[in-house]
């Protein structure tokens, strides 16, 4: 009877340690996909520097603002996004 006893709290223990194992992965996961977008962002902005040198004549001090302008404009927009899409997306 001890041993039945025993073996219970054991396997709810392990069950619990791979549903943690399990959130911690998603969690990792999540934040390095938000990781590589970033960067990927950051690389396309990059291939619009030129572009925007050569369309408003700005000297490094007003591109530079241009292209940081436009990484807070994604992250505002990011931020945004999700509450906008539970408000006017599909309904279930």
């Amino acid at each position: 009877m001890a041993g039945i006893g025993n073996t219970a709290p054991g396997a709810a223990q392990a069950e619990a340690g791979n549903e943690n194992t399990f959130f911690i992965i998603l969690i990792s996961l999540v934040a390095t996909i938000g990781g590589f977008l970033f960067g990927y962002d950051s690389g396309v902005i990059n291939g619009t520097v030129d572009g925007l040198v050569a369309a408003f004549k700005s000297d490094a001090a007003v591109t530079g603002f241009n292209v940081a302008s436009m990484l807070l404009g994604c992250a505002v927009g990011a931020w945004f996004a999700g509450t906008l899409a539970d408000r006017y997306g599909r309904r279930t």
